[in-house]
């Protein structure tokens, strides 16, 4: 993101000296050349500029950005280099080996008085110019999420042997993908920073793709689609985009483009109408110019099935596997036809009814070498499904997977819940099936699931040398400092250990936490067993919602594996537990806090201190509740605890809106999907009937 800086403050030398010594070399702030060709791609002059803007934030001067080594002169200079575009006239054989795509070295050369900072292609160099940024300025990954407040350097010291080098990263296309933006989406139109400053993030966190790709009609690809060209990110789509397209777009395109009075109705027997339309799709993204993977889908509007917006579509789930393959191959045909490449980079997404219909052998998808099956995390609860276990490797398809860390009405939404640990045992299970070669990340409103997100952007670049232990302590201290690192990753661990497994596992040979009653759940568990609160049942709790595919996942309660024999007594057993187990964390949180750098509380308490606090007070909520409901014959105990479910779901919103500051002053206002209000209406409510009764 473009940083503007005073022409007053653009007056910063870099001086390399070796004042201390021939093992260093500072870099003082009087005149500092950044060397960047002029025809370097204008994503990579973005971060550059961005690079200026850090030099101003942290030394107070901006360096000048020079098109040449001419230009440059004798002094010292960061060199910027593309080797895809420019070497800046240096021949390769004088510059240090690079690996394949995106790889990229900083590393200095203290008798030329230069710093290199080296890509192998635009995003290799991009890359480079943020390890730079975060190596030696001190410019962590999350510094706008966190609240980072810039250590002053009057010299910025890079050793005289430094030489980072980062191979190419292990999975090919590594994505973020925004879901369930209540929070997130009120908050980008605050400001063209909100707006943007994912994908700075992503790049600093060496990401390349963001799934954000639909087309506007009439006006062609959406925003969205062009922030990502702004910053060099590769766009793919959801699970329910067919070229660009959902069929939300169906009567835009037929009335704004074709001038029809009124859209024809989708009709599987009109396979020309639906030809022309994903046409349009394809035609419209490849004269936007940007970096596309394509997907191919058939599912109906609103995350549904095909068949339940289609109403010629058959009745027999064999003959709806027929149609969704010919449908398919008709897309992927389209892609070939206006690439005009032969093996186009396609994926398709294995979700739900497809993963079903795939997995019972009644949709055979297109396989070419450049096709990506992106497989998901089972729904509403996070690991790999039936159909990645019986994935076959020798099928002739690159291996793609899409893991939430929230999901819609059940899963994670104002608190983080999977954690980095599961999303490692996701992974690396899914890697041992066959190279991944996609990852998208569900990640909701951004801000939540941060944590979670930087150790899997670690991960996918190099898998041997991850591990979610090593990299938590590395976070801690990256981000708190290192002399509470250990105590403060102990936290995290603890936190994320803290949810109710509400059943044991059932994936085979075992996994931790498969199961866990996010935060989404506790709201609904409230409000279904609100619905008849005076009416008591034994398992107030429903097993299935709106197009589930399998009864019994919405909740996923086993009394029987918490040792007790109803739904209810499984609620209280697993409610005491969590808010036990996350009270103690936000005390040994509390007490450490004040301990830190007061530059770092905040961050400390928005990141960890406060979701363990939501969720201790949260599950207070749901116990009492529920306590209240199992107890109503006695007025005494049915009021008293549903008052104090009411009181601690004040505290529980009250810790998330402390967390409230800066650019995050509102960022809870727009909250609907979870409802905290609506939670605290529901229990406001029952409390004045029991007052009645």
């Amino acid at each position: 993101m473009k940083t503007l800086y005073t022409a007053a403050a653009a007056a910063l030398t870099l001086i390399a000296a070796v004042s201390c010594g021939p093992k260093t070399m500072n870099i003082q702030p009087s005149e500092v050349k950044i060397v960047l060709s002029d025809d370097a791609p204008s994503p990579l002059r973005l971060a550059v500029e961005t690079l200026v803007g850090d030099f101003v934030k942290v030394t107070g001067g901006a360096p000048e950005i020079v098109p040449s080594l001419e230009a440059a002169g004798d002094g010292p200079a960061l060199v910027v280099i593309d080797r895809e575009e420019s070497t800046l006239g240096l021949q390769e054989d004088s510059l240090k080996p690079l690996d394949g795509f995106e790889s990229h070295r900083v590393w200095a050369d203290v008798s030329s008085k230069r710093v290199y900072l080296d890509g192998k292609d635009m995003r290799g160099a991009i890359y480079a110019v943020y390890t730079f940024d975060e190596q030696f300025l001190g410019v962590p990954p999350l510094w706008f999420w966190c609240s980072w407040v810039p250590e002053h350097k009057d010299v910025v010291e890079v050793p005289a042997d430094t030489d980072l080098f980062f191979k190419s990263p292990q999975v090919r296309y590594r994505a973020w993908l925004p879901n369930d933006t209540d929070l997130y989406g009120p908050w980008t139109r605050q400001s063209e920073q909100n707006s943007e400053i994912v994908l700075e993030t992503m790049l600093r966190l060496k990401l390349n793709t963001f799934e954000n790709a639909g087309i506007s009609i009439p006006r062609g690809v959406g925003d969205g689609m062009l922030k990502c060209k702004k910053y060099g990110i590769i766009v793919t789509s959801h699970h329910m985009f067919m070229l660009n397209l959902t069929f939300g777009n169906w009567d835009a395109y037929w009335t704004k483009v074709r001038g029809m009075k009124t859209a024809p109705k989708l009709s599987l027997s009109r396979e020309d109408q639906l030809r022309e339309f994903w046409e349009y799709g394809a035609k419209t993204v490849i004269e936007s110019g940007v970096e596309n993977i394509w997907n191919i889908a058939l599912r109906g509007s609103g995350d549904q099935p095909m068949w339940i917006l289609f109403k010629d579509a058959p009745q027999s789930e064999a003959e709806r596997g027929k149609v969704i393959t010919h449908l398919l191959q008709v897309q992927d045909d389209i892609i070939r036809q206006y690439t005009g490449e032969e093996d186009p980079v396609v994926r398709m997404t294995f979700y739900d009814e497809m993963a079903d219909l795939v997995n019972a052998g009644l949709v055979t998808p297109p396989s070419h070498s450049n096709m990506i099956w992106t497989f998901c995390s089972g729904r509403r609860d996070h690991y790999p499904y039936d159909d990645i276990q019986n994935f076959n490797p020798e099928t002739p398809v690159h291996l793609g997977y899409y893991m939430n860390l929230q999901f819609t009405s059940t899963g994670s939404h104002l608190a983080p819940g999977e954690g980095p640990w599961k999303m490692e045992f996701n992974y690396r299970y899914v890697n041992s099936k066959s190279p991944l070669y996609l990852s998208v990340l569900n990640s909701g409103n951004f801000r939540e699931f941060m944590y979670t997100m930087s150790a899997n952007a670690k991960m996918l670049w190099d898998y041997d040398a991850y591990d979610t232990d090593t990299w938590n302590r590395q976070y801690a201290a990256q981000y708190f400092g290192k002399e509470h690192a250990d105590e403060i990753a102990q936290l995290y661990h603890d936190y994320f250990y803290s949810f109710w497994n509400q059943r044991k596992s059932d994936f085979p040979g075992g996994m931790e936490r498969q199961f866990i009653f996010q935060d989404h759940r506790h709201a609904r568990a409230i409000g279904y067993i609100a619905e008849d609160f005076f009416n008591y049942k034994d398992k107030p709790l429903p097993d299935f919602y709106m197009y589930e595919r399998v009864k019994g996942r919405v909740f996923r309660i086993v009394p029987e594996d918490n040792g007790v024999d109803t739904q209810v007594d499984a609620i209280l057993v697993g409610m005491k537990g969590a808010a036990e187990s996350f009270g103690d964390v936000a005390a040994r949180a509390q007490e450490l806090m004040p301990k830190l750098e007061k530059t770092r509380q905040t961050f400390f308490y928005d990141n960890l201190l406060c979701y363990a606090l939501y969720m201790e007070h949260l599950s207070k909520t749901l116990y009492h509740f529920t306590y209240a409901y199992k107890n109503q014959a006695d007025q005494a105990v049915l009021v008293e605890n549903l008052k104090t479910a009411y009181a601690e779901m004040e505290q529980a919103r009250d810790a998330l809106y402390a967390s409230q500051h800066g650019p995050f002053e509102t960022w809870y206002a727009p909250d609907r999907l979870f409802g905290i209000q609506n939670v605290l209406d529901t229990i406001d409510g029952t409390l004045e009937k029991a007052r009645g009764m």
